[in-house]
């Protein structure tokens, strides 16, 4: 956890955690969101015969690309649907979202505070996009929508999802950083 109010406490000041604190603050002040896009979007049944998903792999990759504008975020979403049994694949469903943001000043921020910035901050910018295409998505092939849990700051993606007869209980998750 960062060096902020934390049960009722001051925040301690002059720390490492504080000053990375206070840069991504700065970074949110200057820059401003001009576009979201999705630049993917797919679904496929993996089998002509109906099945139930018992598990959901949901993997989430993110990248980052400077402008002279400001920068864009990437978030790549592969979502593997599994039978009940956890022994096939049942279906796949992938989607990119593409998040740019312009920046008040020119100068460019470094790529650790860019990777904060994505983590608490543009992830939470374009989840409800994620949200909406892999319940969409699923519907579309005959599955029943999904619909995925809340995210919270400091995990990779949400740990939960639910279908109107199922609860996934712990959806797994891998966090597949590329290009940062």
């Amino acid at each position: 956890m960062s060096d902020t109010v934390e049960d009722g406490r001051e925040a301690k000041s002059g720390g490492p955690a504080n000053d990375r604190d206070e840069a991504l603050k700065a970074l949110v002040a200057q820059a401003d969101l001009t576009d979201i896009r999705v630049t993917k979007w797919h679904a496929e049944l993996l089998s002509d015969t109906p099945a139930e998903v018992g598990e959901l792999d949901l993997k989430v990759a993110s990248a980052f690309r400077l402008s002279d504008e400001g920068f864009d975020t990437r978030f790549s979403v592969d979502a593997p649907l599994v039978s009940r049994g956890g022994g096939e694949r049942v279906a796949s469903v992938q989607m990119v979202v593409v998040a740019s943001f312009s920046l008040a000043s020119q100068k460019k921020p470094e790529k650790e505070l860019l990777s904060a910035f994505m983590d608490q901050v543009a992830f939470f910018v374009v989840m409800p996009f994620i949200r909406e295409g892999l319940h969409s998505l699923s519907m579309r092939i005959g599955l029943e929508p999904i619909t995925i849990g809340l995210l919270h700051q400091g995990k990779a993606t949400p740990t939960t999802a639910w279908t109107s007869t199922r609860h996934f209980h712990g959806v797994s998750t891998r966090d597949e950083p590329a290009g940062r």
